[in-house]
């Protein structure tokens, strides 16, 4: 089954759109499972946003592909459905006029299934699924190839995941009907994914445990309100 119109104008402030751009930074996600196509792809990204490297390419590539993250997560605890996301049918697009790079996800067709047993159980394995044939494969390809930890990259992600439930769905009353199940998935979230070093920080100081490196970019020049290298958080 596909999602209906309304739903896809619900997934729209999380950068889901339908509409195809002609950019040289559009892509099918799939093609970066190539490392050649992968390390081009970052160069035309390095010249976009002005980083000094590959690593600065890939934390901010995998902040903006979080997204893809966040509206699965949505799906799953917002209308119970399991989104059905092959990275062949995955289109990263991008506006070339914007002055930030910010792209979108364009997936088609995008497609899902709903639970058939217990939610507990069946949001657990949409979790897993999600964590382990769609993320960290994606990260298992970047980070060797450019050259940072996977800790940063895992963190670029729980920071946007975190943001969906805390202060999206849970400070909403529309959700506040749902609010012990998304409390619940949160949990869930942050236990399959190995996420509560970061969460815990975050809770206790405020802070991040790695920096994501974007103060490296030309779009940034100083460093996020979160990020452990800033003076002031001491």
């Amino acid at each position: 089954m596909e999602l209906s119109d309304y739903e896809r104008s619900q997934l729209e402030p999380f950068r889901f759109s339908m509409k195809q751009t002609d950019s040289p930074l559009s892509i099918c996600v799939a093609q970066l499972f190539a490392e050649k196509d992968l390390r081009y792809y970052f160069e035309k990204l390095r010249k976009k946003i002005g980083t000094p490297n590959m690593a600065v390419d890939a934390s901010i590539f995998i902040k903006r592909y979080s997204f893809v993250a966040v509206i699965a997560l949505y799906a799953m605890s917002v209308w119970n459905k399991r989104l059905f996301l092959p990275f062949e049918r995955i289109y990263l697009e991008t506006d070339d006029t914007a002055e930030i790079w910010l792209p979108t996800f364009r997936i088609e067709p995008l497609q899902y299934t709903q639970s058939a047993q217990k939610r507990i159980q069946w949001s657990k394995e949409t979790i897993e699924e999600l964590f382990a044939n769609h993320l960290s494969p994606l990260i298992g390809q970047i980070h060797p190839i450019a050259k940072i930890p996977s800790l940063i990259l895992w963190e670029n992600i729980a920071i946007y995941l975190f943001w969906l439930y805390e202060t999206v769905l849970m400070k909403d009353e529309a959700f506040s009907d749902i609010a012990v199940q998304l409390n619940e998935d949160l949990q869930t979230v942050i236990q399959t994914m190995n996420l509560a070093r970061f969460w815990e920080k975050r809770k206790k100081v405020g802070r991040r445990v790695t920096c994501c490196l974007s103060y490296q970019t030309t779009m940034a020049h100083s460093y996020c309100k979160i990020c452990p290298l800033k003076k002031d958080h001491f």
